[in-house]
């Protein structure tokens, strides 16, 4: 609405109305017209006569007609109820001539929240000064010396124009180097490490720029988009050394003056920490073309596994070239004398022990040579080289690479889950499989940006690795495939040829063996994403499982009336006696001789020669036998006989809220005042925590984490003992903050709410046909707890939500009659779908089926609170043509589409964008609509290779300003406040709601000017653990514990010293190998990061980013490797089968006392952990064994 303003005082401005009106719209009396304060416009008419700043008279415009009418029932008329006086005169307000305004500005304050204007003012100010630029005369890239020296690899005079400017929008500097083209050298504020200024020997003014990401380097294009994103500049030797020189950049200035301009800038800029350290600079050619030339020349004769290890050491960056090539003669004899496996386990071992000696702090300068010879040592003193992981047949050892714009890092080899094409071939050819990650700096995922050409730099970057191989120390490898899952993450499998008896095995044959892709579906190969999509299953990360199946019967899909949805898509049957025999092949596999044994799910996800989906147990078959349906076979394999097993459901997981679940229950009518109950109720848990064991035990379980480690098991074991918490002890302390900080930081970035007696169960088909239309029946069976079944309305949905009927409302039946099928088989924690009526439930949701999928349950009974106003109509997306070649498809082909979807993957940004335009537009806006169904064409992007048109997506309606909760936790939302805006949806008021903790920095990222030396354990371990055990001090819980113990084996008995020996080298093996692992799995690519140990153990990243799903997948990534390292150590503690719990306990016992001997060493305080939950399983085991008789 549009009101007219007159007798406006000629003195004021426009942001002095503007200010005087904001207190008086925002005050107490409009509070109820609006819960945020709304939006607003002044104009002011310009003098005719230009004469004064104004005529007197303007338009102040309201977002509605009801807030316009009673601020003219205040303010308005010749004698209003409350005049506002500004400056000198009272302004008089009336309707407008035009009360709706000029729809221009109405669509403005009604899509754009309020700023207020100073902050506006402030914006303007800054951004107009940041437009002076810092005049540069030199360029130099450089490598940090252990000795401080700054070696310049490679550097341009600037004989035409350079300068170093600040972008406050995108908050980055930039260096602009004018040659032929206009190119820039780029650092993000958030990548910066330090900053240097110093006049260097007097007549050098230098700015030195250390990064913990590599420096990003762009041209500009002279088109649209404007610039295009390079690997390496056109300067003299900088295609060499970029891997190695872009994380240091020297820039010299021409005059002093300069030096002073540029920390102005930078305190506009708010980059606050501005060091006048001085760096020694020399030209030591330390990736000089010969260095780089003569190690390329020695690494050919060199076997694989040690020459990844070398390579390993130049591309990670902890040593330089030169370094190397100094050590080449030591490797070479080491080779010789002592074979590949222990060349290549010394040499992985040195590379990280030598990332530490850059960071180390001591009196002692950092030798490499003595570094070297210390790793040499530790190995001699090993009695395996093998990575320590448990021997459950289906883990196997791979080399890692990933692939960034300026440089490779290498990995490995880490233990991870095996796949049907791995188990084919002998262990000793897992080495000939390579996987490779194509990510941005710091591991990042490329990201859409409008101003930067992505497919050009995608093609030029990837492609050839993609296209025509990679080539790592003489050794060639092709691209050979991908899984679903890993394809997201950019990352594909390679391979390099190898015999495999009289046969050569390489990429062609590989597939070719996989089976027969066009007979199933004749049009499949024509398709180069859905053919991929087929071979994928071949890669799926599985358990295998040798059970010999009777019988395979193939029986049809059931099909709604009008043919358009199937209601067992993706799921089959199996017998009970199947069902058993998978199981306990399984439990076998895991060596768990636990006589606690657990009942058999009743379904499984399993991959089965060219099927992929869900069987359940049919307890109307007898035998060994499989069912599986049409909508499950993807292509023809019948030589495969193993069951391959992707998950097993053997217990109900927790339900967690999200963003996106939470907008669009409060668009269907949830208040916001259920979700803040829920939020504070856990927020009160998370705090709790720290009062005893037994609640942090209960957070730990709840969210998953320490489960690696076993910690709320062992945590509840403590507390059966009375110890109630650890006092003083502060490797737990910073654990349990760490654990706290993990919660508290989902709650308040994502949402990610527990819902007590809510669900989450995967989906199987009623295969009896006893349930009704949008029926189910869930029987929940908690792995400790009693039985659940659900009954009555139930909120159900699927992840991810997007669609308005996304959630919808079944009944469950409850507890089944006894002439029910669900009376004899309940199949436990799944929920069972009707397979009548005219639409199947899961394809309600979000477009579901049954070959996996997990759904949400809360049963509203209990819950009532979650009860919606109202229930939207479901999506009917119809199915997206696929993307087809002219011939059948190649892995040439396959590999176009892998360099297209990395540049054309939208998901995230399709799903951000809705939440952000749900935020201001409600859920059911036509945008939101639109992004729903764009959403559901970016899912099935993977397999059906046509990709979202970027110009598709509906631009966000908020052109400058997006919600606080969207601020990434990188950026300070109060100091960025002219950026985002005060939500009022429930995610923002949650997300208000709670407070973080104040973080302290858990990895130092700058190298110290001081380096302390390793410790090492003494030449005679058995000698050091009896000195160190008769010495020992126990503490209170040590006492107690001893005493536990005690009451089981007699721990004053003498140990064998092979025993202690064995122990002790398998501690150093564990700490070694989580060194590893916390090295690996940091965030930053500097040259010092790395985790803590209470980050590992607790399975979590504490480092902040501005990708939360890269720090997820790291999450994961260290979760997994930590828990196949504990599985490792927990199976060699418990010794060989044919022996017993109490020399279990016994080999426990001393694993504590070692912890506790080397507590101070990296590794210690998590080994003791370990310990402590072998010595609890060996006792309970004990006692389940004299209980039974046994």
């Amino acid at each position: 609405m549009e009101i007219f303003m007159r007798s406006i005082d000629w003195s004021i401005t426009r942001q002095q109305v503007e200010e005087h009106l904001a207190v008086v719209l925002h005050g107490p009396n409009f509070s109820h017209l609006s819960p945020t304060s709304f939006n607003f416009h002044v104009h002011l008419h310009q003098d005719k006569k230009r004469v004064r700043h104004h005529a007197g008279t303007g338009a102040l415009t309201l977002p509605t007609a009801e807030i316009g009418t009673y601020f003219l029932d205040l303010h308005g008329s010749d004698n209003p109820k409350f005049p506002l006086v500004i400056g000198k005169k009272r302004i008089v307000f009336c309707i407008s001539k035009h009360p709706n305004g000029r729809s221009d500005v109405i669509e403005r304050i009604t899509l754009q929240p309020y700023m207020q204007p100073w902050i506006l003012a402030e914006r303007e100010k800054r951004t107009k000064q940041l437009k002076n630029t810092v005049r540069l005369r030199a360029i130099q890239f450089g490598w940090e010396c252990r000795d401080y020296v700054l070696s310049i690899e490679c550097e341009d005079q600037c004989t035409e124009q350079a300068t170093l400017g600040f972008d406050s929008d995108r908050r980055e500097i930039r260096i602009r180097l004018q040659r032929d083209k206009t190119y820039f050298i780029v650092a993000p504020y958030s990548h910066i490490n330090s900053i240097h200024v110093h006049n260097y020997l007097g007549n050098e003014p230098s700015i030195v720029l250390t990064l913990n990401t590599a420096l990003r380097y762009e041209c500009e294009t002279g088109s649209q988009p404007p610039r295009r994103r390079l690997s390496f500049l056109p300067i003299p030797g900088h295609e060499r050394v970029v891997p190695f020189a872009s994380l240091v950049l020297r820039l010299v200035c021409p005059i002093a003056e300069d030096l002073n301009d540029f920390r102005r800038l930078c305190r506009i800029a708010e980059l606050h920490r501005v060091d006048e350290y001085e760096y020694p600079v020399e030209r030591r050619g330390c990736f000089s073309v010969t260095a780089l030339e003569k190690l390329q020349s020695q690494l050919l004769p060199v076997k694989w596994c040690v020459a990844f290890q070398i390579e390993a050491l130049l591309m990670n960056m902890y040593l330089d070239a030169k370094e190397i090539l100094e050590l080449m003669p030591r490797i070479y004899t080491m080779i010789g004398e002592d074979g590949d496996k222990f060349t290549a386990t010394t040499l992985r071992r040195f590379g990280t022990l030598a990332k530490h000696l850059f960071w180390d702090e001591g009196d002692k300068e950092p030798d490499v040579l003595q570094c070297f010879l210390d790793a040499e040592k530790e190995s001699r003193s090993l009695k395996s080289f093998d990575t320590l992981k448990p021997s459950d047949g289906s883990l196997c050892d791979m080399f890692h690479v990933k692939i960034t714009p300026t440089t490779m890092s290498f990995e490995g080899p880490l233990p991870e889950q095996s796949n049907r094409v791995i188990r084919a071939y002998h262990p000793d050819h897992q080495e000939s499989f390579l996987r490779v990650s194509f990510t941005d700096e710091a591991g990042l995922q490329y990201r859409f940006d409008r101003e930067i050409d992505g497919p050009s730099f995608i093609r030029e970057r990837v492609g050839p690795f993609l296209l025509n191989g990679l080539t790592i120390a003489g050794n060639f490898f092709e691209f050979l495939a991908y899984s679903q899952s890993a394809l997201k993450e950019h990352c594909v499998w390679f391979v390099k040829p190898f015999m495999n008896g009289l046969d050569v095995v390489d990429a062609q044959s590989i597939i070719a063996g996989l089976g027969t892709f066009d007979k199933v579906d004749r049009r499949l190969v024509y398709c180069p994403a859905r053919y991929a999509a087929r071979i994928s299953q071949a890669f799926t990360a599985t358990d295998a499982v040798q059970v010999e199946v009777e019988e395979i019967l193939h029986i049809d899909d059931k099909s709604t009336s009008d043919g358009k949805y199937q209601f067992t898509d993706g799921v089959g049957t199996m017998s009970q006696d199947l069902c058993r025999e998978i199981w306990l092949e399984l439990k076998q596999t895991k060596r768990n001789r636990s006589r606690i044994s657990r009942p058999s799910p009743s379904s499984y996800q399993i991959r089965f020669q060219g099927s992929k989906g869900m069987i359940s147990v049919d307890y109307k078959l007898s035998g060994y036998v499989m069912c599986l349906r049409p909508s499950m076979i993807k292509f023809e394999d019948p030589k495969t006989t193993a069951i391959e097993i992707a998950r097993a459901f053997d217990r109900p997981m927790a339900y967690f809220l999200n963003r996106p679940l939470i907008m669009l229950l409060e668009g269907l009518g949830v208040p916001y005042e259920t979700f803040k109950r829920y939020q504070d109720m856990a927020v009160d848990a998370t705090k709790n925590a720290a009062k005893s064991l037994k609640q942090a035990a209960a957070l730990f379980e709840s969210h998953g984490l320490g489960a690696s480690y076993r910690l709320p098991s062992v945590m509840l074991s403590l507390d059966k003992l009375h110890i109630m918490s650890l006092p003083n002890n502060q490797f737990y302390e910073k654990m349990l903050a760490y654990a706290i900080n993990h919660v508290l930081r989902d709650l308040k970035n994502y949402a990610r709410i527990p819902i007590p007696g809510a669900f989450t169960l995967v989906g199987v088909a009623d295969v009896h046909k006893y349930l009704g239309p949008d029926q189910i029946f869930a029987c929940v069976k908690p792995l400790n707890g009693r039985t659940i079944f659900l009954k009555g309305p139930v909120l159900i949905s699927r992840s991810p939500t997007i669609h308005p009927g996304d959630v919808q409302i079944v009944h469950a039946i409850g507890q089944p009659p006894s002439s029910s099928p669900f009376a004899i088989e309940p199949l436990v924690n799944t929920v069972v779908f009707s397979i009548e009526g005219d639409r199947p439930v899961p394809s309600c949701l979000g477009g579901g089926d049954l070959d996996g999928d997990v759904y949400n349950l809360i049963p509203l009974n209990e819950l009532p609170e979650f009860s919606p106003e109202k229930i939207a109509d479901p999506a009917s997306y119809e199915a997206v043509p696929r993307k087809e070649v002219k011939h059948p498809s190649t892995m040439a082909d396959v590999a176009e589409f892998v360099m297209e979807y990395i540049n054309s993957d939208v998901l995230g940004l399709v799903a951000i964008n809705w939440l952000i335009t749900a935020d201001s537009q409600g859920i059911f806006h036509k945008d939101c609509i639109t992004l729903a169904n764009l959403h559901s064409n970016a899912v099935d992007y993977p397999k059906s290779g046509q990709p979202v048109p970027i110009g598709d997506i509906p631009k966000l309606p908020l052109k400058t300003r997006k919600p606080d909760w969207n601020a990434p936790e990188t950026v300070n939302v109060a100091s960025s406040s002219s950026n985002y805006y005060e939500s009022s949806k429930a995610i923002g008021r949650l997300f208000r709601a709670i407070d973080l903790p104040v973080e302290q920095l858990v990895h130092d990222t700058k190298p110290k000017h001081s380096r302390k030396k390793n410790k090492k354990m003494n030449d005679n371990a058995a000698d050091d653990m009896t000195d160190t055990f008769s010495n020992l001090s126990f503490t209170s819980i040590s006492g107690t514990i001893e005493d536990h113990v005690n009451d089981y084996i007699d721990i004053d008995a003498d140990s064998v010293v092979d025993e202690i020996e064995s122990i002790q080298d398998l501690f150093s093996r564990y700490a070694s190998e989580l060194r590893g692992i916390c090295a690996v799995n940091s965030l930053s690519h500097a040259r010092t990061a790395q985790l803590s140990e209470e980050e590992a153990i607790i399975g979590t990243i504490i480092q902040k980013s501005s990708q939360p799903r890269k720090r997820k997948d790291m999450m994961a990534a260290l979760r997994s490797s930590t828990d196949i390292l504990v599985r490792g150590i927990r199976e060699q503690l418990r010794g060989e089968d044919s022996e017993g719990p109490y020399e279990d306990l016994q080999r426990a016992w001393l694993a504590w006392q070692l912890a506790l001997a080397h507590k101070n060493d990296f590794g210690a305080q998590s080994f003791g952990w370990v310990a402590l939950g072998a010595i609890f399983e060996a006792i309970r085991e004990i006692e389940a064994s004299t209980n039974t008789g046994i």
